[in-house]
């Protein structure tokens, strides 16, 4: 019981990271716009059934990606965006789309190059508890995701982290946990502590009603593997990634 409970004071989320509203002053018929350095992404009608995402810079507008209603977005309320600028060394926006009335979502990040959109990063959850973190020291961030899982609140952590010109995803191997009781999924949980710069495990342990817990400042229970983004994986509520 004691285990369920810290699980649920989890879930109720402090310290999740605030998302940037999009600027105003958007053109007649687009649902927002967002501004990325010199360069604005705005969500636009396209047809009864669609949406665009447009690329508008140096007044030259560019199309990125086209939504289908029912497959992509329900309502165009379901699509919200925010801007970053150094995540991995690229610049560009996540889009969220909104499940359940907005109260479960999933985050895709896009790098803007070249005027395309590239999906770099996704993450899933109540709200985007997802940070920018160098965590190996070579002065180029990381992105830190921590992802509930909607149907059993199942908590993950996974790292994106840029080899070159490629994206990898880390996921998480577990340790051996001691004394763990491993009686299902959530038995055991991952998440980022960005206050304290470390990642942890809690998890069940057999004869107690106190978890235990594993704390860890470095990348060594994470198997890496080239990022590949599938539209299925966002739409199933997971990141990819298989362990090399």
């Amino acid at each position: 019981m004691a285990f369920c409970l810290a699980l649920l004071l989890a879930l109720s989320g402090c310290g999740r990271r605030e998302q940037e509203e999009a600027v105003s002053g958007q053109a007649a018929g687009d649902y927002w716009t967002v501004a990325v350095g010199e360069q604005t992404v705005s969500l636009r009608s396209g047809g009864e059934d669609r949406l665009d995402l447009m690329l508008e810079q140096d007044g030259v507008e560019t199309l990125l990606r086209t939504l289908r209603r029912d497959t992509d977005y329900h309502t165009p309320q379901d699509l919200s965006a925010w801007a970053f600028t150094d995540i991995m060394d690229y610049e560009g926006f996540a889009l969220r789309t909104g499940i359940l009335g907005g109260y479960f979502g999933t985050n895709v990040y896009y790098a803007l190059e070249g005027g395309a959109a590239v999906p770099i990063a996704e993450s899933f959850g109540y709200s985007a508890e997802d940070y920018a973190v160098d965590l190996d020291g070579d002065g180029v961030t990381e992105l830190v995701v921590n992802n509930t899982y909607g149907g059993d609140g199942h908590r993950m952590t996974s790292v994106f982290q840029r080899r070159e010109d490629e994206v990898w995803i880390g996921v998480i191997t577990l340790p051996e946990l001691p004394g763990h009781d491993n009686w299902g999924v959530n038995s055991y949980w991952t998440e980022y502590d960005p206050e304290k710069a470390l990642f942890r495990i809690t998890y069940s342990v057999k004869g107690q009603e106190a978890p235990g817990v594993l704390e860890s400042g470095g990348l060594e229970w994470f198997d890496f593997a080239p990022y590949v983004y599938e539209k299925e994986n966002r739409e199933g509520g997971g990141t990819n990634g298989e362990s090399d």
